[in-house]
Order: C-alpha cells, then sequence, then structure tokens
C-alpha cells in the first residue's frame, strides 16, 4: 500500500513540476512530508478512507497552482498580460479543466476573409488569426504576435475603411522582438489589406520603423492586416492608420 502511495506523489509531484510556472513554486519534498504523516496518523486510527481524501486535497492543491498560471494566445492585444508577453513564446492556453490545449485552427474562421482564401495550396495561410480595433484616433493598441500569427486590424466599430479607386491609406507602426532575442535584428512581417474577403496587395517588411503607403485600386471596403513571418513573437507598437486625401 505505501509502496504504490509513494509511487503515486512521485508521479504527482513530477505532473506538478513539469506544469507548474516559476511565480507558483510547488515544494515536492513538502507535499510528500505532509502527505506521509497524515498516512501514518490516519492508520494509527484505522481511517484510510480519510487518508485518501488527505491524499487528493494536498495533490488537488498542487494541481491549481499548476493551473492557474493563463498561458498566452498566439496574438493579441497587451496590457495586464505584459510580463508574460516579454517572455519567449513557449506554450498557449490550456483548459482548466482537462489541461487540453484547444485547436487554434478554431482561429482561422474569420468573416473578413472568405474561406476559400483561407489556404493556399492546402497550407493554412496563418496559424492563427484575430481581429484587433484601433480607437476612435485611429491609433493602434500594442499587440503581439507569435510565428504565423496574423492580426487583422478594424475602425472601433470592428467596420474597415470604405475607399474610393486611387485613395491612398497610411499605416505606420513600430516592431521589436521580445527580451532574449536579437532585439537590434528586425523581424519580418507580411502586411497587407483585404477587400471582398481576398487578400490583396501583400508585401514583405523587415525594418524596425514601417511606414507602408497603400495605394487602393478599387472601391471598396478594407481591411488591412499584419502576419509574423519570423521564428518568434513580435510586439507591435505606436501604430496608426490614416486616410491620404489626393490633391
Amino acid at each position: 500500500m505505501q509502496i504504490r502511495i509513494s509511487e503515486m506523489l512521485d508521479n504527482a509531484s513530477e505532473l506538478i513540476e513539469e506544469n507548474s510556472n516559476g511565480k507558483y513554486t510547488v515544494d515536492n519534498d513538502r507535499i510528500k512530508e505532509i502527505v506521509f504523516s497524515e498516512i501514518k496518523y490516519m492508520r494509527r486510527k484505522h481511517k484510510k478512507k480519510k487518508c485518501a481524501v488527505a491524499l487528493i486535497a494536498i495533490l488537488g492543491l498542487g494541481s491549481i497552482s499548476a493551473g492557474a498560471k493563463m498561458l498566452l494566445r498566439p496574438a493579441g492585444i497587451i496590457g495586464d498580460n505584459q510580463n508574460e508577453v516579454m517572455q519567449s513564446q513557449t506554450a498557449y492556453i490550456t483548459d482548466e479543466n482537462t489541461g487540453h490545449v484547444p485547436d487554434f485552427k478554431s482561429g482561422l474562421q474569420t468573416e473578413l476573409i472568405d474561406s476559400e482564401n483561407l489556404y493556399e495550396n492546402d497550407i493554412p495561410i496563418a496559424k492563427y488569426i484575430v481581429e484587433i480595433p484601433i480607437d476612435l484616433e485611429n491609433h493602434l493598441p500594442d499587440c503581439y504576435l507569435d510565428n504565423g500569427a496574423m492580426i487583422i486590424l478594424t475602425q472601433s466599430n470592428s467596420n474597415g475603411w470604405e475607399a474610393e479607386k486611387s485613395k491612398r491609406v497610411l499605416l505606420e507602426f513600430i516592431q521589436k522582438r521580445i527580451e532574449g532575442t536579437d532585439v537590434a535584428v528586425p523581424g519580418i512581417l507580411e502586411v497587407g489589406c483585404i477587400l471582398n474577403g481576398e487578400l490583396q496587395e501583400r508585401q514583405i517588411v523587415n525594418q524596425n520603423h514601417c511606414s507602408i503607403d497603400f495605394c487602393l485600386e478599387n472601391d471598396g471596403v478594407y481591411y488591412f492586416y499584419l502576419k509574423n513571418c519570423s521564428s518568434d513573437r513580435l510586439i507591435i507598437t505606436e501604430g496608426s492608420i490614416c486616410k491620404i486625401r489626393e490633391d
């Protein structure tokens, strides 16, 4: 009985240690000490059922500590998650009840791109897509993209920009890398616009300060996007988007 419990504790402690992060440190030796103390006490009282309950409860606390960390999605706005964003990309958010990592293919289901345009030669155009609205002053919120992730920019009301043929739209932003990478080397981004569910005017940029002048070829409602083609996470800051009047 004691051997089997010891094996269970060792396995549970290893699992907790693997899944916990620095913010929630789990003391495996202390867990074992408490559990074995409870086991000896319960055996003296011949209450094996309560011993099992104590074991489950204590290990459950470790599991809560391990699962309390909310890990990042592949792209999004930077807010209270800034500390996590600036660390190396390691994992995604998990289901706290099952420990299951969600299938982020569901992130490709955006109404702004037609379903037939989400794949090229049966390969997804991005690993993950998220729509990010700008504010009323046409400023982008600070945001991040992991490798292969795409953000689609919308107006604050989630609509696109209605423009006539030959109108120009200027998209500007600063991109930088996270800590632990060569921050002096700019990342690689694909930038373009979306019209009628199709990607257009696609181009590659690899400067820290980016200024993209779109000369729109057709009337319609446009959305603009960024896709991270680098191997690590990129940060987008000080961004803005505006229409330029033609003389």
